[in-house]
C-alpha cells in the first residue's frame, strides 16, 4: 500500500519540478537580459533574478531530498544538504519580501515622514538586511557543521541520536524566517491601506472611470495573496518533512516535501502570469523550444 502512494507523490513532485524548471528558467533568462540592458534602476530585475535562482536551487534540493533520502538516511553529508536547504529557503523568502517592498514603494502614495524616509532608503536597507541574514546563516551553519563533526556525537553511522539533535537544530534554524515574513505582511498591509485610501478618493472624484492605479494595486495584491497561501502551505509542511526523517516515516516525508515543492514552482507561474512582458517572453521561449524539439 505504501509503494503506490510514494510513487504517486513522486510523480506529482516531478511534475511540480518540471513546471518550476520552466517557470524559474524563464524568469532567470528574462530578468538577467533586462538587467544587462538597464543597469540603472534595475533593482526589480535583480530581485526577480535572485528570487528565481533561489527557487530553482530550492526545487533541486527538494528533488534531491526526495530521491536520495530513502537510500542515504544515515549518510553524514546528507545532514549538511538539509542545512544548505534551510539557507536557500530563507534567502528565497528574503527576495520575496524585497519584491513586496518594491511593489509597496512603487504603488503606495503615503505622505508620512517616516514612510518617506524609509522609501528613500529602502534599497540600502534591503541590502543590509540580506547581508546580515547571510552572515547569521553562515554562523549558524558553521556551528551546526562543527557539532556534526564533533567526536562527542559518537558513531556517525548511527542515524537516530544524530538525527534527533540535527533536525531540532534545523527547526530552530528555520525559526529565523519570522523577520522577513513580518516585513512581507507589513508591506502587504500598507498596499491594502493604500488601495482603500485611493478607492475612497477616486470614488468621490472620478466615479465610473477606469482606474489604472487601483488595477495595479489589485494585481499586486493578488500576487501577494497567492504567495502568502503557498508560503503558509510550505511553512506548515516544513516541520513535518524535517521531524519525520528522524523516525524515517517515508510517507510523511514524501507528502510534506511534495506540498513544499508547490511553493517554488507555482509562485514562478504566478509571477509570469502577472507580468505581460514576462508572459510574452515565456511564449517566445516555449515556441523556440517547441520548434527545436520538432526539428
Amino acid at each position: 500500500m505504501q509503494t503506490p502512494v510514494l510513487g504517486l507523490l513522486m510523480v506529482v513532485a516531478v511534475a511540480e519540478f518540471l513546471i518550476g524548471l520552466v517557470g524559474n528558467g524563464v524568469l532567470v533568462v528574462w530578468s538577467f537580459r533586462e538587467w544587462c540592458r538597464k543597469f540603472k534602476g534595475s533593482s526589480y530585475y535583480l530581485i526577480i533574478l535572485g528570487l528565481a535562482v533561489c527557487r530553482f536551487l530550492l526545487q533541486c534540493l527538494i528533488m534531491m531530498d526526495l530521491s536520495l533520502f530513502p537510500l542515504f538516511q544515515s549518510s553524514h553529508w546528507f545532514h549538511h544538504l538539509d542545512i544548505l536547504y534551510a539557507v536557500v529557503s530563507q534567502a528565497s523568502l528574503w527576495f520575496a519580501t524585497f519584491l513586496s517592498i518594491f511593489y509597496c514603494k512603487k504603488i503606495t502614495t503615503f505622505e508620512h515622514p517616516v514612510y518617506l524616509w524609509l522609501k528613500q532608503r529602502a534599497p540600502c536597507l534591503c541590502v543590509w538586511c540580506l547581508l546580515g541574514c547571510l552572515l547569521i546563516n553562515l554562523l549558524l551553519v558553521a556551528q551546526v557543521g562543527l557539532k556534526l563533526d564533533s567526536p562527542s556525537q559518537g558513531n556517525s553511522s548511527l542515524p537516530y541520536p544524530l538525527s534527533s539533535w540535527h533536525y531540532q537544530k534545523l527547526l530552530q534554524f528555520n525559526a529565523g524566517s519570522w523577520l522577513p515574513f513580518m516585513v512581507f505582511l507589513l508591506a502587504s498591509g500598507m498596499l491594502i491601506a493604500s488601495l482603500y485610501r485611493h478607492h475612497r478618493k477616486m470614488k468621490v472624484h472620478t466615479a465610473g472611470r477606469t482606474d489604472a492605479q487601483a488595477q495595479a494595486h489589485i494585481t499586486v495584491l493578488k500576487s501577494l495573496v497567492c504567495f502568502f497561501i503557498l508560503h503558509m502551505v510550505y511553512f506548515v509542511a516544513s516541520p513535518y518533512a524535517i521531524t519525520s526523517k528522524s523516525s524515517v516515516d517515508l510517507t510523511t516525508v514524501f507528502l510534506s516535501e511534495t506540498l513544499m515543492a508547490a511553493y517554488p514552482s507555482l509562485h514562478s507561474v504566478i509571477l509570469i502570469m502577472g507580468n505581460p512582458r514576462v508572459k510574452q517572453a515565456c511564449r517566445r521561449i516555449l515556441r523556440k523550444i517547441a520548434c527545436a524539439w520538432r526539428s
